[in-house]
């Protein structure tokens, strides 16, 4: 178990090099933003559950799995923006300190609705 939260890093910025490299590719080639965030959310997000899966929390690929990990991947966007809002509006920081500290917050409710997601923690199904 001491293993995971670096195999969750490793697996986690290996995908937000993706994402970064699809969104400047596709902005490159013309695409608009809202549509280059969505081929890099299709593209991104189911293999982000599967190295999880199998990588990072041993656990079975199951399409409920991938179901919850899209789910909790939309809402960690609700919770990003309601972060910064927080941090930014309510207690008036300034986005050089917000933007760290919401950065941090999302890698631990990332790491746990991953968690969640892909079932870690549960008896493997018997053959």
């Amino acid at each position: 178990m001491t293993r995971t939260p670096a195999r969750y890093l490793v697996i986690g910025a290996g995908c937000a090099v993706l994402n970064n490299a699809i969104l400047i590719g596709a902005d490159q080639a013309g695409l608009h933003y809202v549509a280059a965030t969505a081929l890099t959310f299709l593209t991104t997000v189911p293999l982000a559950y599967a190295a999880h899966a199998v990588w990072t929390f041993n656990a079975q690929l199951s399409w409920r799995g991938l179901a919850r990990f899209v789910a909790g991947s939309l809402s960690s966007l609700v919770v990003a923006a309601l972060t910064i809002a927080a941090l930014c509006g309510a207690l008036g920081l300034p986005m050089v300190l917000a933007a760290p500290l919401a950065t941090g917050a999302m890698v631990i409710y990332n790491f746990v609705m991953a968690r969640w997601a892909v079932g870690a923690g549960r008896a493997p199904p018997k053959a």
